[in-house]
């Protein structure tokens, strides 16, 4: 997994809970980095889990709840960090039919290595999407904070829901995006 998404989440956590917090998570020796991680470097998916599952210890939040959280940050962060990836961009549809096609690609030119989720795109009507992830790993509730960040840097009140399926693993989701009215921001 990119280290990106590491020091994302450390980031995050120093922002919300602070540096203690953060000092708590990597003295953990379970992890195999040993809690070093840069922005280039690759580390094993499940460091991300051990790290989430001690801050919900810690902070006493659900995991879902915090994944979901990290998810939402990560879109905004990544859009502030990366503006140019808005080019031609004009809402979260647009963004998220792009995903793969764009996106994605971009990322692969950068991180060779990485391995991606796929997303698939199926536009139902103007205001009514659904957005196929599949990942090698178990990270569909990262996806729907992430659904839930567009949504937001967007201005956007967009529900989201989980489809019903056989596969109800957190590696195969369909999410059911409507798009409704708002004459809000946030915040």
């Amino acid at each position: 997994m990119l280290g990106m998404i590491f020091t994302e989440l450390l980031e995050l956590v120093e922002k919300k809970y602070g540096y203690e917090v953060v000092d708590k998570l990597m003295e953990n020796d379970q992890l195999p980095s040993g809690g070093i991680y840069t922005a280039v470097g690759s580390y094993d998916h499940s460091e991300l889990f051990i790290i989430i599952s001690q801050l919900s210890e810690l902070v006493d939040a659900p995991v879902t709840v915090l994944v979901s959280e990290f998810g939402q940050a990560f879109l905004v962060n990544l859009i502030e960090s990366h503006p140019q990836i808005l080019t031609n961009i004009s809402d979260s549809f647009d963004l998220l039919s792009k995903i793969d096609r764009y996106i994605h690609l971009e990322v692969g030119k950068l991180y060779p290595n990485a391995q991606l989720p796929h997303f698939t795109f199926k536009q139902l009507s103007e205001n009514h999407i659904q957005l196929h992830y599949r990942s090698a790993r178990p990270l569909a509730t990262f996806a729907a904070g992430f659904l839930l960040g567009c949504a937001y840097y967007f201005y956007e009140l967009n529900r989201i829901t989980r489809m019903a399926g056989v596969d109800t693993s957190e590696r195969n989701v369909t999410f059911d995006m409507v798009r409704e009215p708002n004459e809000g921001t946030h915040g």
